[in-house]
């Protein structure tokens, strides 16, 4: 029978609190409410809390590229649009 090592609640706890704070400030509040959860799990189940903690920061990275490729493809097609706009007033 194999025993997984109890996880540090220490740096679960500091995890959770940076996830919130960035979840909150970058991310809406997606990525914050499993930060939450793994700070309210922590001292019943560390493993639970862990595994909160990786899934709040896997979805704080997915919503962060998200929202740079919507940025991207804004300003991307903006300049398009501007540089067909423009060539068509030019042109009349």
């Amino acid at each position: 029978m194999t025993y997984q090592p109890v996880p540090d609640r220490g740096s679960i706890q500091t995890s959770a609190i940076l996830l919130i704070v960035f979840g909150f400030l970058c991310a809406g509040w997606i990525p914050a409410i499993f930060g939450i959860i793994a700070l309210a799990q922590m001292t019943s189940d560390p493993s639970s809390a862990r595994t909160m903690n990786k899934v709040g920061w896997i979805l704080l990275w997915v919503i962060l590229g998200l929202i740079v490729l919507a940025v991207v493809a804004y300003l991307v097609f903006g300049i398009a649009l501007l540089g067909i706009f423009g060539a068509v007033a030019s042109t009349a």
